[in-house]
């Protein structure tokens, strides 16, 4: 008997073309709750992803400190005032499978890879963004 599980898999399929989505949609670009924040955060410290150097060779998760790409600390807060309109979490899938999407003030284009769209599977981007949806601050102490 086959149990199907709606759901527990990525909203879009292997292959998407992120530059087919709209970065303005109301719903989600990729089922980041679906994810596993704690596999996400595996994959931003390794220092390789695919032919690539890894989140952590290039972003910091501490605040104000630049490596090659802006600081992630409070990256899901931060994203959520990115661009007008796009919804924290579309703005992370994209920068992740669209970097030249967004570039953020002071950084050039082309500096972060363009492979992990290609390389990584949607079910490691979703986890990724699921651990950067974890990464929040709060305005008060």
């Amino acid at each position: 008997m086959w149990i199907g599980l709606s759901g527990c898999a990525p909203a879009e399929p292997e292959g998407v073309d992120a530059r087919d989505l709209d970065p303005y949609a109301d719903g989600a670009l990729c089922e980041w709750h679906l994810g596993n924040p704690e596999v996400g955060q595996e994959l931003f410290e390794r220092p390789v992803l695919g032919s690539a150097a890894g989140c952590v060779t290039c972003h910091s998760l501490e605040p104000e400190v630049t490596l090659v790409g802006p600081s992630l600390y409070g990256a899901a807060t931060t994203a959520a005032n990115r661009v007008e309109g796009v919804r924290a979490d579309n703005y992370l899938y994209l920068s992740i499978t669209l970097p030249n999407f967004h570039v953020v003030e002071g950084y050039q284009p082309d500096i972060m890879p363009h492979s992990y769209a290609t390389e990584l599977t949607q079910l490691e981007i979703t986890d990724l963004v699921s651990f950067l949806m974890t990464l929040t601050v709060s305005e008060s102490p």
